[in-house]
């Protein structure tokens, strides 16, 4: 299987778009008429016309009464390397707006939304070129399966086989119902990002020519090691990137100050160190019953100190991705604590150790080493985020947090740290005996090594705060007059906003649009 994979990547599975069509002619049956003039809800009718398009739903919004969308499956190959193992069903969605509009496409990385109130319909792209908005679930997430949810392998999760999906469902809707020569926007969000940047780099790969700008906001593209999936860029990134370069005494340049002092205060102030330890044993239970299995007497007390430190940049990693840095500055305590400091000002700095988004993932989730066979095959069934797993696993990396920064020789020393880190880390070795073993980082290097040459026209578009940001195309690959473009946002967060000046500053901003412009013609 890995073989077979590492082979497409160096070779092109499709050459042409003659090889294309006849995939198409495999799908379906090329005498299949023609999307006739729809009557009634049209666009239900004209969905249902199109050969391998089935179970058209249009769903109204319960919020605003003038929003609709359109649910739909189309067949798709299972392994678009041999099309004799058959279709399965691919999930879509169409906000259509109308038939000589342009075309943004949300390259998903995961499960598609069920209720049209909570998609992305009104990212700025879509408001800015006013298109239709097409939104395409990832195989092996959600409801689009290409083996039995029961008995998941995973055989098929490659990243050339996600690209083939949406090149095919495109060309299938430019075919029979945008046939205006629409423009056509490539667009994602993190590693959904990464899912259109893949896209186009298996277009140039492949020939494909049905995507007329992508657009990935936030993709990260960790090359990790030739032993393991992961790496430090993106966690040395939020270490010491995130928070800096704002001019001295401003309240930004005073928050990042203080979070550069916590790993030291929580080590070497007892008193902080112990309130810290209280409040992981009660956020994190199971976690601190792991570490007390796993390390005695008095190596617990530093092994769980060292979680704490886990928790502090797990929980700040949330904060920088999802919360502009400047509105939760004030909340940033001092950990360096007077003697005169009284027990709730301690709490009170653990207390932001804990300060979390909903969208920060809970760190059990990403607990692996200690499953055992048996719980880890159930494990895969039960949570979709082991598919996101898996594929970090075999092609995309992942990151780590780095503790080579503490002082070696102290009462907790960056060996120990970066052990209680590994204990709770995703352990590709393990889990490799499932799902297939890791590539060495050679996908992510072929990646970094395109995004210098290619005339694919993209906009990678980054935001300073982010720690994604550490694993980015590097300043290199930006070539404008290739119409590749490398923007960073000085004062966004992990999304894709770029219109409003509250999200984007001014000259991001602008260079995001005015490539947008000059690359589709407008």
């Amino acid at each position: 299987m890995l073989a077979a994979c590492l082979l497409a990547c160096a070779t092109p599975f499709f050459s042409s778009c003659a090889e294309d069509d006849h995939m198409d002619e495999y799908l379906y049956n090329s005498n299949s008429p023609s999307p006739s003039q729809p009557s009634g809800d049209e666009i239900t009718e004209a969905l249902e016309n199109i050969p391998g398009i089935s179970d058209v739903t249009l769903q109204k919004s319960e919020i605003l009464q003038s929003l609709k969308g359109y649910y739909f499956y189309v067949d798709q190959l299972i392994d678009h390397k041999n099309a004799n193992r058959g279709t399965f069903k691919q999930r879509c969605f169409l906000k259509f707006e109308g038939y000589d509009k342009p075309v943004v496409l949300d390259t998903q990385g995961y499960n598609m939304k069920d209720s049209i109130d909570n998609k992305r319909y009104d990212d700025d792209i879509v408001k800015m070129l006013d298109a239709n908005y097409l939104e395409i679930e990832h195989r092996y997430f959600g409801e689009s399966l290409p083996e039995d949810k029961d008995n998941l392998d995973f055989t098929y999760l490659y990243t050339d086989q996600a690209a083939a999906d949406l090149h095919h469902i495109v060309t299938l809707l430019q075919k029979h119902l945008f046939p205006r020569k629409n423009k056509w926007v490539s667009t994602g969000t993190s590693k959904s990002g990464i899912t259109t940047a893949l896209y186009a780099y298996y277009s140039d790969k492949n020939g494909w020519d049905d995507i007329d700008l992508y657009l990935p906001f936030c993709a990260p593209f960790i090359i990790g090691t030739a032993e393991s999936c992961e790496s430090f860029p993106v966690g040395n990134y939020l270490a010491n990137i995130c928070g800096s370069g704002y001019p001295a005494g401003s309240k930004e340049a005073i928050a990042y100050e203080r979070l550069q002092k916590f790993p030291s205060a929580i080590i070497n102030d007892k008193k902080l160190r112990e309130a810290c330890l209280r409040k992981f044993y009660m956020k994190q239970p199971d976690y601190y019953k792991e570490l007390a299995e796993t390390y005695q007497d008095s190596e617990l007390e530093k092994a769980a100190t060292a979680g704490v430190l886990q928790c502090f940049y797990t929980y700040l990693f949330g904060k920088f991705s999802y919360v502009p840095f400047s509105s939760w500055t004030h909340l940033v305590p001092n950990p360096v604590l007077p003697a005169t400091a009284s027990d709730l000002d301690y709490e009170s700095v653990a207390d932001f150790v804990y300060l979390s988004e909903d969208d920060v993932q809970n760190l059990l989730k990403t607990t692996r080493g200690k499953l055992s066979d048996e719980a880890l095959l159930k494990y895969r069934k039960e949570d979709p985020s082991m598919v996101y797993c898996i594929q970090a696993y075999r092609e995309l990396g992942s990151y780590r947090f780095d503790f080579s920064h503490l002082d070696d020789g102290t009462w907790l020393t960056p060996d120990l740290a970066q052990e209680v880190c590994d204990l709770v880390g995703i352990n590709c070795e393990y889990s490799g005996r499932y799902y297939g073993q890791w590539d060495g980082g050679k996908l992510m290097t072929a990646v970094h090594q395109w995004a210098k040459q290619t005339t694919k026209p993209l906009i990678f578009v980054y935001s300073y705060n982010d720690p994604w940001t550490g694993g980015a195309i590097t300043d290199e690959a930006a070539d404008p007059s290739r119409h590749v473009w490398k923007v960073i946002n000085k004062i966004g967060t992990h999304s894709p906003q770029f219109l409003d000046e509250k999200n984007c500053d001014k000259e991001a901003s602008q260079t995001i649009q005015n490539a947008i412009k000059t690359v589709l013609g407008i």
